[in-house]
């Protein structure tokens, strides 16, 4: 398996219920019903929630520089307002977002605890895609060369996924001020 290039202008728009905004799914693996990950990218106009999940940790990632505040019933509270900035939680937990404006944009990855640990990063040099590990990458500035994808170029709004059996792959990039979002998924 390779490499799996998106680009986010191709993902399907899916509302939210409470008209707070709309996600559009990157992945789900290895079926809706029963998944170990699940990526999308929430784009957010006005106060609103994140959907609860009945199992599963949730990783958030700030995609833009536009302030959020995340809160819950048990007294958990995160400000995000920088890009890459993260939040880990309980994916069964309820989660309030509170943000300064709309398009506030976030990468909202769903994962199984008992069978990944996930770490993320900004990434601004060439960087291998090991075998043996899951992952997802995607483009805040510039232009990515990609080897081992089903693409081979990345540039802004657009990134790539990939499952353990992938092979080794790289990402490097094509202009002095490029950066991506990389989350490293390493199996339990």
């Amino acid at each position: 398996m390779k490499i799996k290039c998106f680009d986010i202008t191709d993902l399907p728009h899916l509302k939210w219920n409470d008209g707070g905004g709309a996600s559009q799914e990157v992945f789900c693996w290895p079926v809706a019903s029963d998944y170990s990950l699940r990526a999308s990218i929430a784009t957010i106009n006005q106060d609103s929630y994140l959907k609860r999940y009945a199992e599963g940790e949730r990783l958030v990632i700030l995609l833009n520089n536009q302030e959020i505040t995340l809160t819950d019933n048990k007294n958990f509270t995160q400000r995000l307002s920088q890009v890459g900035e993260h939040a880990q939680f309980s994916a069964q937990q309820y989660a309030a977002i509170n943000v300064s404006q709309p398009n506030t944009q976030l990468l909202n990855f769903i994962f199984r605890a008992d069978r990944w640990v996930v770490k993320s990063a900004l990434v601004t040099e060439t960087c291998k895609l090991p075998n043996n590990q899951a992952g997802l990458v995607f483009v805040r500035r510039g232009e990515w060369a990609v080897s081992g994808g089903s693409c081979n170029r990345m540039v802004v709004g657009q990134g790539g996924w990939w499952l353990p059996d992938i092979g080794e792959g790289e990402v490097t990039p094509l202009n002095a001020n490029s950066q991506l979002i990389y989350i490293e998924l390493l199996p339990r």
